[in-house]
């Protein structure tokens, strides 16, 4: 068969095709630069989960072996400082476990952790302690204990705010807290003691001290958003390292001599900062104070690309590789996720960007930098960089090779007042401009950008044509004043916006206005829900995972108090209309259009409730609308639920458009 033979008779991506993708998950460089530890997890048929091994790569010879095998879940990877033991989590069908690899040997230690998992491990300077952070239970002496004689209740006591938390589940009287576990006696000591979140743990490079970050989620206490708390270890006492700070702090890291930590964090007080940007900051230990390294950055640390080929999203790291000046991170910047280091006086330096997504990395001393770059082509590859150059170390799905992809078009366009909104269009696969194709608009309050995403290539498929615009609300990579712009107006200026984008495509003579669909999932869920509340202009549409009222809302969500009060700038007791007249629900009476519900029984981000106040109205009402629950899925469905399951739901929007468009 010739080659022009081959490429006409490849098809596009399926529903079913998401069974062979495996994806790049966490990176870890040896500080030596000598061999990157990497974790490849792919979905598992037979078990309807997935499994994730680890691979140890030699940058000597590029050779590459699998550390693990069977039926397993391996994550939270951590070299020793004179890279030579590799220890991680790891789960299986005997339990959960700390294992530790000898580089020289490759005898591995397995060291059973009875309860919950020890996860974001840490190894000590001087090698023999890991420290990490687990699911605490915390001891209330006001229960009343079992009774001989006397069937026990089944009852959940409530203490805390946030008692849920999605892809957890309730979590009650359990608090994260920081422990440590002794190598070579094998005990697990507990350090934090308190009823705080506890994240995030960092050795100094001294060894005596850790660093952590506590989270209360609680308004009116020290640690109510995230601060980062440092302790002598064995005996000291958690304190906080910058008393006067009011705003949030994460992910801390030791400067060489222990005299600065640096972090990503804000210093704009409660309770309406979710919406402030994370940016690099440093703090001197000593003096207990700090200051952002760099005035002029106006985006985000972190990737905050929604693609659905990545189970967590953020990534809001800072890292300091020993003996180097520099502080590495990424930065979300305008559809990409940048890899950037900044030294302690702010010089700062872009090391790798481009239409891509750049969403996991670790730097090693001498300037290397290991880092995992997807783009809308590849899922995702293991890359070096060094002295201003990158080199792909892995080719982890050689099989879409076989297959066409769409590629998005990025454009701009006039929104509100004439700014400028990003914003991208795939057309469908065989695409010939003398025909009319059906339109699907994808919405988000996220960052839609140049990453993979497996859903759109499917629509893309089935013959549709797929956008998706950054409006303002967007969380993060058109600066700061357009993250905030839609607070306390949410569905105004940015509804505004999407429609003005929707008017752009349909001047396109290809695109067949009267056979457009609109979804989104979460806040997208919301919009999509808004959207036809206001307008009749879609065929048909698919709401996702979404919030249809925001007074119940702040009382269902693991996050309702902080985000209802970011996104409307009020709560229901502060101003109730305000809050109703930004609640989707409140507009049920003018919806006409074809409505899918897609919802997950365990998702404690947007509850169940909100699915099932806005399927009652409708119905009630005589609309047409359908609801689909997934059972045992949370909030993350799309991109980390049962693989069976996230195959359904790509089939039960794509049949509720055949129908409808």
């Amino acid at each position: 068969m010739s080659n022009s033979a081959a490429t006409q008779r490849r098809r596009g991506l399926i529903s079913e095709d998401l069974l062979n993708f495996r994806w790049l998950e966490e990176i870890a460089l040896s500080p030596d630069a000598a061999r990157i530890a990497y974790t490849i997890r792919r979905p598992h048929a037979p078990s309807n989960g997935y499994a994730s091994h680890l691979y140890l790569h030699s940058l000597a010879d590029d050779n590459c072996q699998r550390l693990t095998d069977g039926d397993c879940q391996v994550s939270s990877l951590a070299w020793s400082r004179d890279s030579r033991r590799l220890a991680w989590c790891h789960n299986d069908e005997s339990g959960d476990s700390v294992r530790v690899l000898d580089i020289a040997n490759g005898s591995v230690d397995s060291y059973s952790i009875d309860g919950m998992p020890l996860r974001e491990l840490d190894f000590s300077a001087d090698g023999k302690l890991l420290a990490g952070a687990r699911w605490t239970p915390m001891r209330n002496d006001q229960e009343r204990g079992a009774v001989a004689g006397i069937p026990q209740p089944t009852v959940k006591v409530v203490r805390r705010l946030r008692y849920k938390q999605d892809g957890i589940g309730w979590v009650q009287d359990r608090y994260k807290q920081i422990w440590t576990l002794q190598l070579d006696t094998r005990e697990l000591t507990q350090v934090t003691h308190s009823e705080c979140d506890y994240s995030s743990p960092k050795w100094s490079n001294a060894g005596a001290r850790l660093a952590f970050v506590g989270m209360a989620r609680e308004q009116n206490t020290p640690l109510g958003y995230g601060q980062i708390l440092t302790c002598d270890y064995p005996a000291g006492a958690p304190e906080l390292l910058l008393p006067d700070w009011q705003g949030t702090a994460f992910s801390p890291v030791w400067g060489e001599d222990d005299r600065y930590i640096a972090f990503a964090g804000h210093n704009h007080p409660p309770p309406v900062n979710r919406r402030n940007f994370w940016q690099p900051h440093l703090a001197d230990v000593t003096a207990r104070r700090a200051w952002k390294l760099n005035e002029s950055i106006d985006e985000e640390v972190g990737n905050y690309a929604v693609a659905d080929q990545r189970v967590s999203l953020s990534n809001v790291t800072m890292k300091w590789a020993p003996g180097d000046k520099w502080v590495y991170f990424l930065l979300t910047e305008q559809g990409a996720t940048n890899l950037y280091r900044i030294d302690t006086a702010g010089q700062t330096e872009c090391l790798v960007k481009g239409d891509c997504i750049n969403f996991e990395y670790s730097p090693a001393r001498g300037g290397l930098v290991a880092f995992g770059q997807a783009n809308p082509a590849s899922p995702g590859e293991l890359f070096i960089w060094q002295h201003g150059e990158s080199r792909k170390l892995s080719n982890l799905n050689p099989w879409l090779r076989d297959h066409k992809l769409s590629a998005p078009e990025s454009f701009w366009y006039a929104g509100v007042d004439g700014a400028p909104v990003h914003g991208w269009l795939m057309k469908p696969l065989g695409f010939d401009p003398s025909r009319k194709y059906p339109l699907i608009l994808y919405v988000h309050c996220s960052m839609f950008g140049w990453d993979f995403n497996h859903e759109f290539q499917v629509y893309a498929q089935a013959g549709y044509a797929v956008a998706y615009f950054n409006q303002r609300g967007t969380t993060a990579g058109y600066g700061q004043a357009w993250t905030k712009a839609s607070e306390g107006d949410q569905g105004g200026a940015d509804y505004a916006e999407i429609m003005l984008g929707v008017d752009e495509l349909v001047k396109l003579p290809w695109i067949d206005a009267a056979r457009m669909g609109v979804t989104g999932g979460s806040c997208g869920g919301f919009m999509t829900n808004w959207v036809v509340g206001h307008t009749d202009r879609f065929a048909a549409a698919v709401t996702q995972r979404s919030i249809t009222n925001q007074i119940s809302f702040f009382g269902t969500s693991d996050i309702g108090p902080e985000c209802t009060g970011g996104e409307t700038r009020t709560d229901p007791w502060r101003d109730l209309q305000a809050s109703w007249r930004q609640s989707p629900i409140a507009y049920i009476d003018k919806v006409n259009t074809p409505l899918l519900i897609i919802h997950a029984d365990e998702d404690h981000r947007c509850a169940l409730e909100q699915a099932e106040q806005l399927f009652a109205a409708l119905r009630w009402r005589g609309k047409t609308v359908e609801m689909v629950i997934f059972e045992g899925e949370s909030h993350g469905l799309s991109r980390g639920g049962k693989p069976g399951n996230r195959i359904e739901r790509q089939r039960r929007i794509l049949d509720w458009f055949d129908k409808w468009l």
